[in-house]
């Protein structure tokens, strides 16, 4: 089977995307379960609401070049291939969920690095506080699958397939 070339503008979003989303989780999930200064709390939440917010258009472009770069299921993909693409998929639909949940959830104005600031969408406790939940659950979702999908990149190059290849940014066709 012969890999699907990606673009170097879907390598370069699906780096930039790696970068933002293991950060803002990593560091989410470490400031939430263990004992931190409060400063350091705070600057970590300042940091990841400035960081995805700003992510939010290169996530929107990531989906729009996932749609047109044509990977559907169809008779030329295994069952493999397909179930790949599906899981993929949902990764975008849960990440969509994550940041959606992320800008509804705030109960404040949501300031990016201190450049721009952008009024709260809802003010009803209720409403944030379920806002909160769905996000907090879709995060533990969103992580669980990474790690599914960098357990399952792992095990695709010890069986030979090169599928990090695929991935990088010095232009070799990879055949697997």
């Amino acid at each position: 089977m012969k890999t699907s070339r990606y673009s170097t503008m879907q390598k370069g979003l699906h780096w930039v995307s790696a970068a933002v989303i293991l950060w803002s989780l990593l560091s989410g999930f470490y400031v939430a379960v263990f004992t931190v200064p409060a400063a350091v709390k705070a600057w970590v939440g300042f940091f990841n609401v400035s960081l995805t917010a700003l992510y939010i258009p290169v996530f929107v472009l990531r989906v729009y070049c996932s749609i047109t770069h044509g990977l559907e299921c169809s008779s030329k993909r295994s069952l493999q291939e397909c179930m790949a693409l599906v899981v993929h998929k949902a990764m975008y639909v849960v990440l969509a969920v994550v940041l959606a949940t992320g800008v509804l959830m705030m109960d404040r104005p949501i300031n990016i690095f201190n450049l721009v600031s952008i009024a709260p969408f809802d003010s009803n406790p209720a409403s944030i506080a379920w806002y909160t939940r769905v996000h907090v659950l879709s995060c533990v979702v969103l992580l669980l699958m990474l790690v599914l999908h960098i357990g399952a990149v792992v095990l695709h190059e010890r069986r030979g397939k090169r599928v990090m290849a695929r991935m990088s940014f010095n232009g070799a066709t990879v055949s697997g």
